[in-house]
């Protein structure tokens, strides 16, 4: 009975489990996997030098190439495209206010559309002058006092000559010809030409990246049209 009554009485509610104090120390913060925040123009510099080494690859080619070996020079080209486009639009709309990224948007798609057909038209342009000039360099030979023409005529006059049977046909048939490989020799040097000069223009370009604005976006940031 005495055991009993030194018991002490049950509480009427239950007691709560005290929760232990909070750690004073403030958790460790875990390491980027890069050193630095990367700002866009980097990444747009960057892009624009594997596009002027893409192009200028293509620039170094000839007319005795596979498919394959046209395939990877663009590969490069589109790969530095790609560095460019998603840093570009972070750089284009980070300091502009929400209220006016519609406007923004606008602007931006009429230039890049702009910039696509300005730089389409100046290819073309670019490419047609420099297919005459390289015309008129080929044709300076191209007389029947070379001997590579006249040994030239010589062999393929017969070919024609044995499917016409016609020897004043065939004998024009083989200049045709000849006037056909200047014209294709001549457009190959053009386009050539035309990859280089871009080549040399995206070098530029990159360049300018060290005139832009640092655009570093902040965590958790929110860089997108409204």
């Amino acid at each position: 009975m005495e055991a009993e009554e030194s018991k002490p009485a049950p509480p009427d509610h239950p007691t709560t489990v005290e929760a232990p104090p909070a750690s004073t120390t403030k958790p460790k913060r875990r390491r980027r996997w890069w050193p630095i925040a990367l700002s866009p123009r980097w990444l747009i510099g960057a892009g624009m030098l594997i596009v002027a080494a893409g192009n200028f690859w293509m620039s170094q080619l000839n007319l005795d190439i596979s498919p394959g070996q046209v395939v990877w020079p663009r590969v490069v080209m589109v790969a530095g495209l790609g560095f460019v486009f998603a840093p570009i639009n972070v750089a284009a709309y980070l300091y502009i206010p929400r209220s006016l990224r519609g406007a923004a948007v606008g602007l931006m798609s009429l230039l890049r559309n702009e910039g696509g057909s300005v730089g389409t038209s100046m290819g073309q342009t670019i490419t047609e002058r420099r297919e005459i000039f390289h015309a008129l360099r080929l044709n300076e030979n191209l007389d029947p006092l070379n001997p590579a023409v006249n040994s030239y005529i010589a062999q393929a006059q017969p070919g024609f000559l044995q499917q016409t049977g016609d020897l004043a046909a065939a004998q024009q048939m083989a200049w045709q010809s000849l006037e056909n490989l200047r014209e294709q020799q001549a457009s190959a040097l053009a386009y050539f030409d035309c990859f280089l000069i871009f080549a040399v223009v995206s070098v530029a370009l990159a360049s300018l990246v060290l005139l832009m604005k640092r655009s570093v976006a902040e965590k958790g940031a929110h860089i997108a049209a409204e």
